[in-house]
């Protein structure tokens, strides 16, 4: 119950059949500093209105209510009420049913001062007693609920029996709607991992032992979230048929990691790609001149084509690479990223439509600044959706969104591959494939930003995921030269 902080305000009712007892004990507890209230009849304790009481000094033996039977009426009406039995003998049964009832002490008649003394002394220990234990849930309520942890308790039917309010900004939900639905843990988890996390929730519903195993979660608003799922050990207590367990959300570590992969690979690829373009750039434009040449003088020679037109394939290739490691002039600065892909969509939208693909956006609302380039930016989002309609051709749909993850603000596209289904995702990024339609640039200009990109594939579709970095700061930045390797 809420205790009031201050001892006086505690109202105490007092009831006994006996006036001069009822008036004296109310009078020595007023003397005492409590709120006390006298009552001869039952029924007329029963009927005090106002803020609840916290203490009774009930007579056990009444003639209009048994004692005992207006404690367990005065129990049911103030649930925390405490109760202190009065009586002129100690009726070993009558202690005994007082005690089944909840009481706190037994006072016999005539009492003492000494005698109340004591009684009062014991509700200051059980009163201060109740208050630490109440901060103490309140805290440790406070500490569960606030947590940047997902704290779930599950049942053997996986159904979830509790979730802490993590659960709305990790993954969109109220704890109400979680609790309400079956299975709704396994549901959220991505379908690829999914045999994997109900694999290891039966095995920690039989084991003594905390497991563990890392796993996507997927957000209301359908991106993934990355992280461990962690189960603590089961109860030993006979009966305990609850799973408790966490669920750590490490998006933006798993991002950086790629992030810092993809730089060694790129580094790699840029002094290989520089050694290349030296060694063959002489010799192939020589083979290219003796081709035009030989094809004047030739043209009937069908060999002579093939030559020429090999020798042009090269050379794009050549200019593919020297234009994916030349640096970029980046400005970065305080940035909305949803009015720059708004405008982006809307340039694209009249080609798109004439395409029949249909385009789904969902923008998370008063999403933070990003630091970026807004040029560069615009040129990122018009590559994706350059891509994105050339392997849609006719048909299908394109989801686009925007939310905050961690320390990062993303934007997503996804959509069905068809045609690059086969592609491996980190080879789209190299400047040597043809499968992406500017992609490996697209990824250089993210990175030069300091963001990160990102594509995972799910079923027959492709999810490009371009993650920029919170921008904490309102002066814009000074033009930075970056080579990609």
């Amino acid at each position: 119950m809420d205790w009031h902080e201050h001892y006086h305000t505690l109202r105490t009712l007092v009831v006994d059949d006996d006036p001069v007892v009822c008036h004296a004990l109310a009078g020595a507890l007023a003397d005492a500093g409590l709120a006390a209230e006298a009552y001869m009849r039952g029924a007329d304790a029963l009927e005090a209105e106002g803020a609840a009481p916290v203490l009774a000094f009930v007579d056990v033996v009444m003639p209009d209510m048994d004692g005992l039977d207006l404690a367990a009426r005065l129990r049911e009406k103030w649930p925390g009420i405490e109760l202190v039995f009065v009586s002129g003998a100690a009726d070993s049964a009558r202690v005994i049913r007082a005690l089944q009832l909840g009481a706190s002490d037994y006072l016999v008649k005539p009492y003492t001062p000494e005698a109340l003394r004591l009684c009062l002394s014991r509700f200051h220990e059980r009163l201060a007693l109740r208050r630490r234990a109440a901060l103490a849930e309140r805290r440790y309520s406070t500490l569960i609920q606030n947590v940047p942890l997902l704290i779930f308790r599950l049942r053997e039917d996986l159904s979830l029996e509790f979730v802490n309010h993590a659960v709305q900004p990790m993954l969109g939900f109220s704890p109400e709607e979680a609790t309400a639905g079956d299975n709704w843990l396994s549901s959220r988890v991505r379908m690829k991992d999914r045999g994997r996390v109900r694999k290891v929730l039966a095995q920690a519903f039989a084991s003594r032992y905390p497991l563990t195993v890392q796993c996507r979660m997927v957000h209301r608003r359908g991106f993934d979230v990355h992280g461990i799922l962690k189960t603590m050990p089961r109860s030993p207590e006979p009966g305990a048929s609850a799973l408790d367990g966490v669920f750590m959300d490490i998006s933006e570590r798993i991002y950086l990691e790629h992030s810092r992969v993809m730089d060694e690979k790129l580094k790699t690829i840029g002094a290989i790609s520089e050694e290349v373009a030296h060694e063959i750039r002489n010799p192939l434009m020589s083979i290219g001149g003796f081709a035009r040449r030989l094809s004047a003088k030739a043209p009937d020679f069908p060999e002579t084509e093939i030559i020429l037109r090999e020798s042009l394939r090269l050379e794009k290739l050549l200019e593919r690479i020297r234009g994916y490691l030349n640096p970029v002039a980046v400005h970065t600065g305080p940035l909305a990223l949803g009015p720059v892909l708004t405008a982006a969509l809307e340039r694209f939208m009249p080609g798109l439509a004439e395409a029949d693909i249909a385009v789904q956006a969902l923008f998370e609302p008063r999403l933070p600044e990003v630091c970026a380039d807004p040029e560069i930016l615009d040129q990122v989002f018009s590559i994706l959706l350059h891509d994105a309609a050339r392997a849609l051709t006719s048909g299908g749909s394109l989801n686009v969104r925007t939310f905050a993850t961690g320390e990062s603000v993303c934007a997503s596209f996804d959509y069905e591959l068809r045609s690059l289904r086969d592609i491996d995702p980190e080879r789209l990024y190299l400047p040597y494939e043809d499968g992406g339609f500017g992609l490996p640039n697209c990824y250089s200009l993210v990175q030069q930003m300091g963001g990160v990109m990102t594509m995972t594939r799910e079923g027959g579709s492709a999810v490009f995921t371009v993650s920029l970095p919170r921008c904490d700061s309102g002066q814009e930045q000074a033009p930075i030269w970056l080579p990609l390797a």
